[in-house]
């Protein structure tokens, strides 16, 4: 037991990497949390910063999720309590007093380690939504279900199916800003951000 808790522990840390943060500090001489939405996931480094930023920052957050669920080695309920962890630390990060990101990536690291064809059917689902609106909150909270459904739906272990509906509901629940502003008609569409 000691042994799964420092593992939860260690995928934690490694979820509440601010990548998005530090790379915007560091490379670019800007604060994320003080530019356009506040957030430092991929879609604000995007706007803010440019393509290529916003590609690399959505890679290494995904790669957080993935490497955290890894540490399970097979084990299910280590495997979904320590991808679980890299979403709360993703969410919450010690690194910036408990404010950060949305979970979307991390979260898709995750549970592409635990089930490929769940996330890539949520990906589709994404992908639609996205062509559709141009509006990559409204994209990510209609898809982030898909995971738990699909998950269920190909016999997983339950674990998977209930870990992947209380991640799915932790990153629904970090966008409530943004379904505020999809109701009031206010949420704005992707901009091509800076060619950097």
């Amino acid at each position: 037991m000691i042994e799964w808790l420092l593992w939860v522990i260690l995928a934690y840390f490694i979820g509440a990497i601010p990548v998005g943060y530090l790379i915007g500090r560091f490379f670019y001489g800007k604060d994320l949390r003080k530019e356009g939405s506040g957030n430092i996931g991929a879609t604000n480094a995007y706007r803010i910063l440019g393509t290529k930023a916003g590609i690399f920052v959505f890679l290494l957050d995904f790669f957080k999720g993935w490497i955290a669920a890894s540490l399970g080695t097979g084990e299910p309920y280590l495997v979904l309590a320590c991808a679980i962890a890299s979403v709360v630390g993703n969410d919450w990060s010690v690194f910036l007093k408990f404010k950060s990101g949305k979970g979307v990536a991390c979260g898709v690291g995750a549970f592409t380690y635990i089930s490929p064809a769940a996330t890539f059917a949520a990906f589709l689902v994404w992908l639609f939504i996205f062509l559709w609106k141009k509006i990559v909150s409204l994209a990510s909270i209609i898809s982030v279900p898909v995971v738990p459904l699909v998950i269920f739906l190909t016999g997983s272990p339950l674990a998977y199916s209930i870990g992947s509906l209380l991640a799915a509901l932790l990153v629904i629940g970090k966008h409530k800003e943004n379904m505020k502003r999809l109701w009031r008609g206010e949420e704005k569409p992707i901009v091509k951000g800076k060619r950097t």
